[in-house]
């Protein structure tokens, strides 16, 4: 399983504020701090590559891991986060899940290369 020694990467956690627009739409911008940063590992993916209007658009889709912790368990898909490293923005596409039951890491699947 992980061990801390391939917690090799900085990652920022971004909480969206939710804000009414006064017609039922709930928007925001995401801040440009994060909420918190912690280590992590980052599993890539194979990439996938799909044609949206004529263009071809690169993803990325990876397993981060990190150590469960009372912030870390409150994330959720409406997070999205940041390698505060190279910036590579990371979207939440579901998590946290406990990988083996062992109350020590969580995991989150993410994707790059796709809007919000």
């Amino acid at each position: 399983m992980t061990s801390a020694g391939v917690l090799r990467h900085r990652l920022g956690f971004f909480r969206r504020p939710v804000i009414s627009d006064g017609h039922g739409n709930n928007e925001g911008e995401f801040p440009g701090a994060p909420e918190f940063e912690c280590s992590a590992e980052v599993r890539v993916k194979f990439g996938g590559e799909t044609v949206l209007a004529a263009r071809l658009q690169g993803q990325q889709v990876a397993t981060i891991v990190v150590r469960r912790s009372q912030v870390t368990r409150a994330v959720t898909t409406d997070w999205r986060i940041q390698d505060m490293r190279d910036g590579t923005i990371w979207n939440i596409r579901s998590g946290p899940v406990d990988p083996d039951d062992g109350r020590q890491w969580l995991e989150f699947l993410c994707q790059s290369g796709v809007a919000t």
